[in-house]
């Protein structure tokens, strides 16, 4: 299952609930923006971009990757190369598209299914895992490369963007080696650029909304007074 899942897929799948189907609550609010972390990630393994100063430069605009040429296409209309910071937050308002498409690529694979869910007038599709083992068998591999090491770029990629997506304590439930696997992953991103810079922008992309939502509760309840 592994070797046909890009890294973003991963990133969704380790997401989901084992048991209950789902998003897991400590992925719910931080996963979109790993998820746009890890399709830059994809692209620059494909070729179709490249990090220059922090700034993206496209290389290739075409692919045959549909969420891919989406993105490609609208990077392509920027005058000048943008921060990815900048397309990581701007790519926040395409989420939808972006985990549908995610999710339709993982039900063609036979690796999720969608429920149909409804509750009063809300009706939502919720993702569920059907091939439990695969993904248990992925979260042990990100568990031994984190602790043991990884040369891999690839599985760099993948693993710099594990605490942004909100999946640490997923993978790790014990406190101390949680403690110890963001020490190792600190280590194992120290010199690659690409795994710094996106997973540093995420974790920016994702400040800057907490710290609107803050400012928008606490406009709130001082008009409530």
């Amino acid at each position: 299952m592994e070797k046909s899942l890009s890294l973003s897929e991963k990133l969704y799948l380790l997401a989901v609930h084992p048991q209950k189907g789902g998003i897991i609550y400590a992925a719910s609010q931080k996963l979109d923006f790993a998820l746009s972390g890890a399709l830059f990630m994809e692209m620059i393994l494909d070729k179709q971009i490249e990090i220059e100063n922090k700034r993206i430069k496209v290389v290739n605009t075409k692919s045959n990757n549909p969420i891919q040429n989406y993105l490609l296409q609208k990077m392509r209309k920027a005058k000048r190369p943008r921060k990815v910071t900048t397309w990581i937050s701007k790519f926040r308002f395409s989420v939808k598209r972006i985990r549908r498409q995610i999710k339709t690529s993982l039900v063609r694979k036979g690796t999720l299914k969608l429920e149909e869910k409804q509750f009063l007038f809300f009706q939502w599709k919720k993702p569920v895992l059907l091939n439990k083992q695969a993904v248990y068998k992925l979260q042990s591999e990100i568990e031994n490369q984190i602790l043991q090491g990884t040369t891999s770029e690839e599985n760099i990629m993948l693993l710099s963007l594990i605490k942004p997506a909100g999946l640490l304590k997923r993978i790790f439930q014990d406190k101390d080696k949680r403690k110890l696997a963001e020490q190792k992953l600190k280590q194992l991103m120290e010199g690659n650029q690409v795994s710094e810079a996106v997973s540093a922008a995420v974790a920016a992309a994702q400040a800057v909304v907490v710290s609107v939502a803050a400012s928008s509760v606490a406009v709130t309840a001082g008009a409530s007074r």
